[in-house]
């Protein structure tokens, strides 16, 4: 072995999680070292997820990409709609709207639309994001082999696959963005309790050439029916050709080198004359596991590797992303000696219950395509076909309009018991996975609204904890003096708007680098010192 390479923050996996921590420290001025098995970013045609939510936008729009994402996600005048069918060129039997992107209107609670990606394009943009910053070390083509730890840092220890040669890396801390099966995670120990829900198998297709007949076409996604219920889900990647078919429901492992997907993929289509190429055949399982703990010592867990819940909602890689982004402050605290080793306790108590609670509402989803509908008439001719397909159809609308209207699930999580957030005693909003409700309540995310020069109060966060005052005659000097000699990066920031100040409701509002709220009241704490000893995580709330 040759002797070790130091790195503050070791990443293993450059998968969109791993990108994005590593993108988010960069952007903070923090060094890392990111590991990836493959030889580059996307070297395959991922059947992954391409769905972005509004928290993950606004976290692009922190750093500057959301103009490149648009330039390479969906065409931006394509429907986001999702067809109920038997086929596509079957009957049709309903519709979710969802206007395309630029029809869509802005939400008023957020300053960024949700949009969809294909991660083939996604990953590549972040890594060039990364890149461009000079932040980050990439070793490609390195796996993972094994790690011990102390309680000044972690060594591990990787393998370069094209010669097998062993190295070592000394790091200050790990973050496993090592996937599902994680061999970070079971090395440690770690529990990844949860249910199994199917084994599913994807395609990436090509068609040319693909026309739909009315009321068929426009859509992004067909959810396509049998007489038991939803049988195959597919959707457009790109908006263009290519197409990503999965079929649900197998409680047995299939076999790629034997299962013949072609006749699937002709009965999806509705028709032997239209004609396609499979690019990519992939088995996956869907379940829904979450970690018992998402740190053990140094060593943090994010993405897959933490938590897997089912595609149905979209919520995986967000949720992943969502880990990045409250790690990213973190462990940038940590490192530039402002942070409190708290800080890594506190990503544990206010990560794990989101991944709970996403994977809970994916796993609803899931459970209403999979229910046995035994719709015995759906194809049926006349008056008790017609009955039986508008039924069908109602039903799948109804029981799906939180999977496709989740804004409530992308902005409306919150760290409910986190020890770095100082709560008031004020009751939690409704936590709905289709509406959302703007507080400034402690532990949530911070209102968005939009400022007299035309920024979103969002753009006053993420370099500093922030300590808006809408008190003209409050006086903030000794807070300052406080985090002043803590070393704690802090901007005051006075907004005179009266509406925005009845939408955070307190004089005072303490918000973290990652946009959630530290503490709020309507004047000073008697203890300063006290106060910003707790957010920064290097004294317990009970202080």
């Amino acid at each position: 072995m040759t002797d070790p390479t130091y790195t503050p923050i070791l990443i293993v996996g450059g998968g969109p999680v791993g990108l994005a921590l590593a993108l988010d420290l960069a952007w903070r001025g923090s060094s890392s070292t990111l590991v990836e098995q493959d030889p580059g970013t996307a070297t395959q045609l991922l059947a992954k997820a391409n769905g972005l939510d509004e928290r993950t936008l606004e976290h692009l729009r922190r750093w500057n990409l959301v103009g490149l994402v648009n330039e390479v996600g969906f065409p931006p005048d394509h429907p986001g709609d999702t067809v109920y069918a038997t086929a596509l060129n079957g009957f049709y039997l309903g519709r979710s709207i969802l206007p395309s992107v630029r029809a869509r209107p802005t939400p008023s609670e957020t300053p960024q639309k949700r949009q969809r990606c294909p991660q083939y394009e996604f990953d590549p943009l972040l890594a060039r994001s990364v890149k461009e910053r000079g932040m980050t070390k990439f070793l490609y083509g390195c796996e993972f082999e094994s790690l011990v730890q102390d309680g000044s840092g972690v060594v591990a220890t990787l393998c370069k696959q094209d010669t097998g040669e062993l190295f070592t890396v000394y790091a200050d801390y790990l973050v496993a963005c090592d996937g599902a099966g994680s061999k970070i995670r079971q090395q440690l120990g770690i529990q990844f309790p949860g249910e199994m829900l199917d084994f599913s198998l994807s395609a990436m297709i090509r068609i040319p050439r693909l026309e739909f007949r009315s009321p068929l076409s426009g859509g992004e996604r067909y959810i396509l029916i049998g007489e038991t219920g939803a049988w195959a889900v597919f959707t457009s990647v790109d908006g263009r050709q290519i197409w990503r078919i999965t079929i649900v429901g197998s409680q047995d492992r299939l076999d790629v080198s034997t299962y013949d997907i072609t006749a699937d993929i002709r009965r999806a289509l509705g028709s032997d004359d239209i004609p396609f190429e499979v690019l990519r055949l992939i088995p996956w399982r869907r379940s829904q596991c979450n970690a018992t703990t998402y740190r053990s010592g140094r060593v943090l867990l994010a993405g897959d590797a933490a938590h897997t819940m089912s595609p149905t909602g979209g919520h995986g890689m967000n949720t992943g992303i969502g880990d990045a982004c409250d790690l990213g402050w973190m462990l940038d605290a940590l490192v530039k000696g402002w942070g409190g080793e708290g800080l890594l306790d506190a990503y544990d108590k206010e990560r794990r219950p989101v991944g709970l609670r996403n994977a809970e509402s994916s796993t609803a989803n899931y459970k209403v395509w999979v229910q046995n509908g035994e719709y015995r008439d759906l194809f049926a001719a006349g008056p008790s076909g017609d009955d039986c397909r508008k039924r069908v159809g109602n039903y799948f609308i109804e029981s799906l309009h939180s999977e496709w209207n989740s804004i409530g699930i992308a902005l409306g999580y919150r760290y409910e018991g986190s020890p770095i957030i100082v709560p008031d005693g004020t009751e939690p909003t409704n936590d709905d996975a289709a509406n959302y409700t703007p507080t400034s309540r402690p532990g949530h995310r911070a209102p968005h609204a939009w400022l007299s020069d035309g920024r979103s109060t969002l753009d006053l966060f993420g370099r500093a904890f922030v300590l808006l005052r809408f008190g003209e005659r409050i006086d903030t000097s000794k807070f300052e003096r406080a985090a002043l000699g803590l070393s704690v990066p802090l901007q005051v920031v006075h907004i005179a708007d009266p509406a925005i100040a009845q939408l955070y409701e307190n004089a005072l509002v303490l918000v973290r680098p990652d946009g959630h709220v530290a503490w709020r009241a309507d004047q000073l704490p008697m203890d300063c010192v006290g106060l910003l000893n707790i957010v920064r995580g290097a004294t317990p709330r009970s202080h």
